[in-house]
């Protein structure tokens, strides 16, 4: 794993409906990322999944979207399948593109995990956000925003807030928790957790305090929003896991967990040099927390995914890489297909001969189960290699897609530092060098650090991302960071090409979010640029709008969200938000 290069630290639907999943946070469905599968012939119609996380824009209840339209947009959770094909029908009570939104009465303008959904995919449905009404946005001068401490994850929202109010939520370096009103941008509540170290205490890492790193994931039904920081005095003293009200900021019954004593695994938590990065996933009603290490790889840490009952979180189990180093901690955390979650591994800081678990996607489920097959891990031939030159293929966050026409039609895309782009079965993942497509995004070295997100227009299945450097853009390389966008087209197997490449600028790489009106229209793609608000045009990559106004703090990785027309972004000390003028 590592942070390793310019990484400021490491460490840290499917068409399937669900059939007789719980009520509660997820069981039995399986989420989409792009989408149901596309074509005539109707949709198929779920059968009592529950909607994942609980609410959203995850799925309907119960009903299929007609057949024959545009893909949908984010696939269906356990609670509705997608159609085949439907453009924006909903089951019962939805509004987004398929399936419609889903119990919890969140409703579906809700943001409850870090790229809006399970599959990590960072699209979001705004019917309201064309291209013409993209070109006119300005900051909302009336949203304040304002809070005090560094923000290094992305923000939340929910719709059915405190007293029914939709909140925007917030996190800092400092451990606090921040609700803030979604029209004035005024603060609800602030919850602190405990004292945030001023450092590791490991003998390496970068950011001070060390607190609250990685984007929380909110349970709308139990209205709980989960958030895990470091705590302790001068240095770490402890990794701890929150259950929140989002009404209040009150803890639940039975948290904090204390992370070091929450497993069962081989190796032994070290918490110094451990680092909570990734953001976090809920699925299944087990909530997921990944570790890796600081910048600087220093100590005895391993990767590790946690899994605690949601429910009852006396029940925990953990998952560690056996190898020194090797952690998980991209930011934008790990992927869902419904069935557990894939995380992404670094390099190994020991140099062994043998693979242990660096340089790897594996499948973990429930809490942290794992049995080792090629079903459930893949990693490069070239693993060594990569483990000596600190190529991570840790360094960017998995993403869930599906192709339809394609086959297999269902993907974990994982990108690697040193520039390839590796399409795996999800069914499948093929254990050593089993990966269905390598595609080179990248000039080889230390190149991509990203968190991916993907959407689809008329054209296909799009995967866009941010590069540090050296992308193989259509008119060349490029020097210089750049966000660009491959087009997976179907194909038995896929033939990806590169479609289109934007400029980027600092301070701060930065990550997108992609947004249609109906599942594939008006596909915008958004990011920030030099303190800008940037939005290009999906399927060309052509300017639809360069914001005139500012936000200023924004950190390295993170990525806006977009919530009932606006598009609004995390940085420290504020929230921005802009909306069409």
């Amino acid at each position: 794993m590592s942070t390793g290069g310019t990484s400021p630290i490491s460490g840290g639907g499917g068409t399937n409906a669900g059939t007789g999943g719980s009520p509660d946070s997820a069981s039995g469905g399986v989420v989409g990322s792009n989408g149901g599968a596309m074509g005539a012939g109707g949709g198929t119609v779920a059968t009592g999944g529950a909607p994942l996380n609980g609410g959203g824009d995850r799925g309907g209840a119960g009903g299929g979207s007609g057949g024959g339209g545009t893909m949908g947009s984010t696939g269906a959770s356990s609670g509705g399948a997608s159609a085949a094909g439907g453009a924006t029908g909903a089951g019962a009570g939805g509004s987004n593109a398929t399936g419609g939104a889903g119990g919890g009465g969140s409703g579906s303008a809700s943001v409850l995990e870090r790229n809006n959904h399970p599959s990590r995919d960072g699209h979001f449905l705004q019917p309201a956000l064309t291209k013409a009404k993209a070109a006119t946005i300005a900051r909302d001068t009336g949203f304040a925003g304002t809070f005090t401490g560094s923000m290094w994850a992305s923000p939340l929202y929910l719709e059915n807030g405190p007293a029914g109010k939709g909140v925007f939520f917030a996190v800092t370096t400092g451990n606090d928790v921040i609700a803030l009103d979604e029209v004035t941008g005024s603060v609800i509540w602030m919850k602190n957790i405990g004292s945030s170290p001023q450092s590791s205490g490991a003998g390496c890492g970068s950011i001070h305090p060390i607190g609250i790193l990685s984007t929380p994931v909110i349970d709308p039904q139990t209205r709980t929003i989960y958030v895990a920081g470091a705590i302790g005095t001068t240095t770490i003293m402890r990794h701890e896991v929150h259950a929140l009200s989002v009404d209040d900021g009150t803890e639940k019954a039975g948290w904090p967990v204390d992370a070091a004593t929450a497993n069962a695994a081989t190796a032994s938590f070290s918490v110094m040099p451990q680092n909570q990065r990734s953001a976090l996933s809920l699925v299944g009603g087990t909530l997921y927390v990944a570790y890796g290490g600081h910048v600087g790889d220093c100590g005895n840490y391993h990767g590790w995914v946690l899994g605690i009952s949601a429910a009852n979180p006396k029940m925990s189990g953990a998952w560690s890489t056996g190898g020194v180093g090797e952690g998980i901690w991209a930011a934008g955390g790990m992927a869902s297909d419904g069935n557990g979650v894939f995380a992404m591994t670094g390099n190994s800081t020991a140099g062994v001969a043998t693979h242990l678990d660096s340089e790897e996607v594996v499948r973990l489920t429930g809490l942290a189960a794992f049995t080792r097959s090629n079903a459930n891990t893949y990693f490069p031939i070239t693993w060594r290699t990569m483990d000596s030159a600190d190529a991570d293929l840790g360094s960017n966050s998995p993403v869930y897609v599906q192709v339809p026409g394609a086959t297999p039609s269902s993907y974990i895309v994982a990108i690697s530092k040193d520039g390839h782009m590796f399409l795996l079965d999800s069914t499948n993942l093929g254990g050593m060098n089993g990966h269905v497509v390598d595609f080179s995004v990248a000039a080889s070295g230390m190149s991509i650090h990203a968190v991916p997100a993907a959407y689809t227009t008329a054209a296909g299945v799009h995967v866009t991302f941010s590069t540090d450097t050296g992308a193989m853009c259509p008119t060349g390389m490029a020097n210089g960071p750049m966000i660009m966008s491959v087009l997976i087209p179907a194909g038995s197997p896929p033939v990806p090409r590169v479609v289109w490449c934007a400029a980027l600028t600092g301070p701060e790489v930065t990550s997108p979010i992609a947004t249609t009106t109906n599942g594939s229209a008006d596909a915008i793609v958004w990011y920030m640029s030099n303190n800008s608000l940037v939005g290009v045009d999906g399927d060309t990559g052509a300017t639809v709008v360069t914001s005139s106004d500012t936000c200023t703090g924004i950190r390295r990785w993170t990525s806006p969200i977009a919530v009932k027309g606006r598009i609004v972004v995390g940085g420290d000390g504020n929230l921005c938000s802009w909306s069409p003028h």
